[in-house]
């Protein structure tokens, strides 16, 4: 015999926050799942190093958020609240007066690692004077504690404002 059950909101035990809410027509929020959405708040043209973090300050204006506060706009970085499949992305304008700039994801200090060994670089060149996007993204394990962080993988130039990370727990 099957059963049904019928609710519209699942909290956690201890403290009563929504964990889980179903509206009428059948769709699932959970409001507390980490997610972030950050920039730099700058409208100017920097370079970051070779392995230097990009300096992610700005997580309240525009589009930007941190459900949880789990992205500490002084390391910035993100830090899991919870083990489990996080999806990232990052956006970048970029080159200035580079002919080639490349940036990439890092966990607690270290690239990701591919295959072959190395890492999921995200690079953009020129030809001329024109300026262009450098986007990437990746799914990536994490334990509870763990870091994400996006660096330069040489000396690379980003336009503050224009440059975007974000993240979400994924499950």
């Amino acid at each position: 015999m099957a059963s049904i059950l019928k609710v519209n909101t699942i909290q956690d035990a201890t403290n009563s926050n929504t964990a889980l809410s179903i509206d009428s027509s059948g769709r699932i929020t959970e409001p507390n799942r980490p997610a972030f959405s950050v920039s730099v708040n700058s409208d100017a043209w920097a370079t970051v190093s070779d392995n230097g973090v990009i300096p992610f300050n700005d997580k309240t204006s525009g589009n930007n958020f941190d459900v949880g506060g789990d992205f500490n706009t002084s390391s910035y970085r993100f830090v899991a609240p919870v083990a489990g499949k996080y999806l990232f992305s990052f956006l970048t304008y970029s080159f200035n007066s580079d002919s080639v700039n490349s940036f990439d994801f890092n966990k607690n200090g270290s690239a990701f690692p591919t295959s072959s060994g190395g890492g999921y670089a995200m690079q953009g060149g020129q030809s001329g004077s024109v300026d262009e996007t450098i986007t990437g993204m990746i799914i990536a394990d994490l334990s509870a504690s763990d870091y994400v962080d996006v660096r330069g993988t040489s000396d690379s130039d980003y336009y503050g404002s224009f440059t975007h990370f974000s993240g979400h727990l994924i499950g």
